[in-house]
């Protein structure tokens, strides 16, 4: 399993697109977006978790 993001790199450098990641490491759903649809942020979010969801290394 992969280590969180926040874990491994510099708070400035965290992103929307990072915390999505995290959250689909920590076993969230992808409803559980935190960020109303018409937000920007949705979308980034949804990429970050789609993405570890995709990941080889990550335990689904």
């Amino acid at each position: 399993m992969k280590k969180l993001r926040r874990n491994t790199i510099d708070e400035d450098d965290y992103t929307i697109f990072d915390y999505g990641w995290d959250d689909r490491l920590e076993g969230k759903r992808r409803s559980d977006n935190p960020y109303a649809i018409n937000n920007w942020k949705h979308y980034e979010w949804e990429k970050g978790w789609e993405a570890a969801d995709e990941s080889p290394e990550v335990d689904k």
